[in-house]
């Protein structure tokens, strides 16, 4: 294990210099953790309790951390396996863990009942092949999209330790790859990925054996569709157009496009999480954090952002708690916590 060495900053600083106090410039940087084996390649980060869980693609492992203090995170445990590969999707019901592989297209499910010791409960293949990029639970149930495959599975995992296939739908027949699934109500919304025409595909699942295509949502910024359900509103965003999406649920089997933002400035995002009037965007390419203001969900503007090309380095998940921001750099290898009103006021 390599850590670098952790980068200090004070609001003020005592140094006097000449007769004159330095004012060191101010920092929303609240915590830091770098950690190049059990945090190499963070794929995404999410929070339960006192702990955030971070799955590692090319570290191939999911790491958990104490965020019981955000000032000083720490690695409480790092679950490896065969099964695991490319670690990329992950659910999260109680004590158990759903985590899906890129590389070896299966589901594992763990036991998370002692932190500092996941144990593998289960695992099933989702296909015959294919990527399996991200992952949703609800009521005994995995909803899986394999992108090779162009399909949307549904796992019973009602049996932790014989998880199974119950059904599988097409949801594109182009060249495009089903990506995200994001739930609500009878629907899954699933964003289609390194298409030359991409798209937001809904899915009928109050049957989960017998999931059904309703619509598709098509556009020359479509796809992706990584993000957050907050009231009747599904933020999303694009990151190869640089666009940030609302659709309006009222009706929740046929979404409609409220608004769309277009801004380079979004440093190409790929997640998105909302709090209060705010959303929260972690950049490919930006290195750092893109804020949207969303005091009118009509007309989304970019605000601000926030950039450490080393800390974090080529971002790809965030996850926000209170006045925390919490999130995950795949090329830092770490877990980065802000502070939200510092993050606008730099």
């Amino acid at each position: 294990m390599h850590n670098r060495p952790a980068v200090v900053t004070f609001t003020f600083c005592s140094l006097i210099l000449s007769g004159y106090v330095c004012a060191a410039p101010p920092t929303p940087v609240v915590g830091q953790l770098v950690d190049d084996i059990r945090l190499r390649g963070t794929e995404d980060i999410f929070l339960q309790g006192d702990y955030a869980y971070l799955p590692c693609r090319e570290g191939k492992r999911l790491t958990v951390c104490s965020i019981k203090d955000p000032a000083h995170p720490a690695v409480v445990s790092s679950f490896t396996h065969p099964l695991l590969g490319e670690a990329a999707g992950f659910a999260m019901q109680g004590n158990r863990i759903y985590v899906t592989s890129m590389s070896s297209h299966r589901l594992l499910i763990l036991d998370a009942s002692d932190k500092k010791s996941l144990r593998l409960l289960g695992s099933v293949p989702v296909g015959e092949k294919g990527a399996l990029y991200k992952a949703a639970y609800r009521d005994g149930f995995c909803f899986i999209p394999n992108l090779h495959e162009k399909k949307l599975f549904i796992v019973d995992v009602r049996n932790s330790k014989q998880p199974r296939v119950i059904g599988s739908v097409i949801v594109t027949t182009g060249n495009d790859g089903p990506f995200s699934v994001t739930l609500h109500g009878d629907y899954a919304y699933v964003g289609t990925i390194f298409g030359k025409q991409n798209r937001l595909a809904v899915v009928d699942i109050k049957a989960p054996a017998q999931p059904r295509l309703v619509t598709q949502i098509l556009g020359p910024d479509m796809g992706h569709a990584s993000g957050q359900i907050a009231g009747q509103n599904f933020y999303a965003v694009n990151w190869d157009r640089n666009a940030f999406f609302v659709f309006d649920l009222t009706n929740p089997a046929a979404p409609e496009l409220q608004a769309k933002l277009l801004d380079r400035r979004l440093g190409k995002p790929n997640r998105c999480v909302v709090e209060g009037n705010r959303a929260y965007l972690p950049m490919v390419e930006g290195d750092g954090i893109a804020v949207v203001d969303l005091s009118n969900p009509a007309q989304p503007a970019f605000l601000t952002a926030y950039h450490d090309s080393e800390l974090l380095k080529k971002t790809y998940g965030v996850a926000v708690r209170g006045s925390l921001l919490y999130v995950a750099s795949r090329e830092g290898n770490s877990l980065v916590v802000l502070n939200r009103e510092m993050l606008e006021r730099k």
